[in-house]
């Protein structure tokens, strides 16, 4: 260990007498700058795409050729050769009578086209549009003794045109419709109801 410890000793002297043995610093002689080169010119501006030409030359007057004026009359056109004549005589030919022309017969009307409903669907939906139509009614009755807004009194059209086209689908026998409608006005007049 002693023996370690001796070389460990020994390189770390040897390391500060570089430090040592070397002395002063020495001053860096200073170099001169490098010459400046001497100021090139500057490059000349690219050329423009195009060049305007304020000074414009026309050639000189040409002189028209007088002949080049002068009209040339057009070749006449041949004379047509005369009809064969035709030994025969020909008779008019007899007028033939103008078909009578009749206007197309309307197809007849035909029913439009509806969803088979089952005979107790039917009769669930035409006690539904009954109901309905007694609650819309009992509620128009109830509003009509108050005072309404003009908007009001449009719901109060527009529930009355919803039961117009109810009643129409119920003759048609489209009782879906007939519903939906008469759904529609329940709705609009519950909404009156509340005074929404």
């Amino acid at each position: 260990m002693k023996l370690t410890h001796a070389i460990l000793v020994g390189s770390m002297a040897i390391g500060l007498a570089g430090c040592v043995l070397r002395g002063a610093p020495k001053t860096a002689k200073a170099v001169p700058p490098p010459p400046k080169p001497e100021a090139a010119p500057p490059p000349a501006p690219p050329q423009p795409l195009s060049i305007p030409q304020t000074n414009v030359e026309l050639p000189a007057p040409q002189p028209i050729d007088p002949d080049a004026l002068t009209l040339v009359p057009l070749p006449e056109p041949l004379p047509e050769p005369p009809a064969p004549r035709s030994t025969r005589r020909t008779r008019a030919a007899p007028a033939l009578p103008k078909p009578e022309v009749t206007p197309p017969a309307e197809p007849e009307q035909r029913p439009a086209i509806q969803e088979i409903i089952p005979a107790a669907e039917q009769r669930r939906l035409h006690d539904s549009v009954e109901r309905r139509r007694a609650e819309i009614n009992q509620i128009l009755r109830e509003t009509s003794g108050r005072r309404q807004t003009s908007l009001q009194k449009g719901v109060v059209r527009t529930i009355g045109s919803f039961m117009e086209l109810c009643a129409e689908a119920e003759k048609r026998g489209d009782w879906k419709q007939a519903d939906g409608l008469a759904e529609r006005a329940q709705v609009l007049a519950r909404e009156l109801q509340s005074g929404k």
